[in-house]
């Protein structure tokens, strides 16, 4: 039996670091009129950040608390919920291990959507007549501390009210263009994206020749692409690493699947701003993730690239060919499940980050695997209905071009057609229709 893929959560618990998008607590007080309020402020606050994670079983140091404190329940924060906040949520609650088997709670809190979080009742009165933990028709955000704290100046309300108003033009785009199907067009982009794509697979090359001893497993491998066409400024370079942990976060109540598309890590493995001479603009910077050049003890062969205009390239190497796949020989399978859930995260991932480009109009991808030869069908969990199915060919390559709306309205239209070249080298091209994705994507959200 296979093991499972490794989660990003799971270095919330292994590698502690309490950041404005992560808040740790030592225990949350459910029982208690003040401990259920200061709860709401932080699920409130987080949502206002765009999503985050409250962790519990933490102490002020970071370390383990001891004794181990009693976790909450889905039902419990959602009667937290239903009480404290408006519009209410719809969090989650996951429970996870640390190596000495210590149990850790985390709720999974998502963005607000075209309408921020507020506090829609008090929290109680201590002696004094002062409200304690929350406070009505209050707005909380997360600030520098980090602290959920009330909402108080114009500079702080900005980037909330833009994150709002590209919640509401994606859902109002999504509906129109579902009625007035316009035709996509190929762009200058085309000539861009093919260099961006070209420089990032000569990188990934080269560090399988300095790092990695088996080569030929090694550059076995997919890699996905986009590009976001907009007509207005591109992202601030110092908010770039927010956005994508943003949008890592939102990506990961849709699609599940461990290490997430163009995760941020932390520390020494975190991504780093760098540039390439093979590019054309050779002065364009980008944020890069190379997992082949640390010592990460992922597993994974990532080497990832984002720009502040609305460029991504990923490439990874295929999962089955790592040790959580240990009964069966690298090089030998090849999961149609996984290859699914993939490009449908690639496709969700652009449509929520074209969100933050407030003029973007179309996406423009890319996908291409290799070392597809001598690999037979093999599903994750359970064999594949037509296992044993050869790949016809050793590489295949994809691409389709969607606009903002559509991304939004029929994603899996968009990955159907990614999807299928790949799909026909293995004789199932018929089956990976768009109804099965979306039949499909159920099992793909978070549990």
């Amino acid at each position: 039996m296979a093991e499972p893929p490794p989660d990003a959560l799971q270095s919330l618990i292994d590698d502690p670091n309490e950041t404005l998008g992560a808040e740790y607590k030592a225990e949350v007080e459910l029982a208690t009129p003040l401990g259920r309020a200061k709860l709401a402020r932080h699920l409130a606050a987080l949502a206002n950040h765009g999503g985050g994670y409250l962790i519990i079983g933490f102490n002020d140091e970071l370390k383990p608390q001891e004794p181990r404190p009693a976790l909450p329940t889905r039902d419990d924060v959602g009667r937290v919920v239903k009480r404290y906040l408006e519009p209410p949520l719809q969090c989650d609650v996951r429970t996870l291990r640390d190596a000495g088997q210590r149990t850790y709670g985390v709720i999974v809190v998502p963005a607000h959507g075209a309408t921020p979080v507020c506090a829609a009742a008090d929290g109680p009165q201590d002696a004094a007549g002062r409200v304690q933990g929350i406070t009505r028709g209050v707005h909380y955000i997360r600030k520098p501390g980090p602290e959920s704290a009330p909402l108080l100046t114009s500079q702080e309300w900005t980037p909330l009210i833009r994150r709002c108003a590209l919640a509401e033009r994606s859902s109002l785009l999504g509906a129109i263009e579902v009625a007035l199907r316009g035709s996509t067009q190929v762009t200058s982009l085309d000539a861009v994206l093919a260099s961006w794509i070209d420089a990032a697979s000569v990188a990934y090359s080269r560090g399988v020749e300095a790092n990695l001893p088996d080569r030929r497993i090694a550059t076995a491998r997919f890699h996905f692409a986009y590009a976001i066409e907009t007509q207005g400024d591109p992202l601030k370079l110092s908010d770039l690493s927010g956005v994508l942990r943003r949008v890592a976060h939102e990506l990961d109540q849709q699609v599940h699947t461990g290490w997430g598309m163009f995760h941020v890590f932390d520390g020494p493995i975190g991504p780093r701003f760098k540039t390439d001479p093979r590019l054309d603009e050779g002065d364009l910077e980008f944020l890069e993730m190379n997992l082949l050049e640390q010592d990460s003890k992922v597993g994974m062969t990532d080497l990832w690239r984002v720009t502040a205009t609305g460029l991504a390239s990923l490439q990874r190497g295929y999962i089955e060919d790592t040790h959580w796949w240990k009964d069966i020989p690298p090089g030998q399978v090849f999961s149609p499940n996984q290859m699914a859930m993939s490009v449908t995260e690639l496709v969700r991932h652009a449509s929520l980050f074209a969100r933050e480009f407030g003029e973007a109009t179309q996406v423009h991808f890319r996908c291409e695997w290799r070392g597809l030869q001598g690999r037979r069908l093999h599903d994750f969990h359970h064999p594949w209905m037509f296992s044993g199915h050869p790949a016809a060919e050793d590489a295949r390559r994809a691409r389709a071009s969607a606009t903002v709306g559509a991304l939004e309205a029929s994603w899996a239209d968009v990955a159907a057609e990614l999807a299928g070249p790949v799909a026909r080298a293995f004789g199932i091209g018929h089956l990976m229709t768009p109804a099965w994705f979306v039949g499909q994507s159920a099992a793909w959200l978070p549990r």
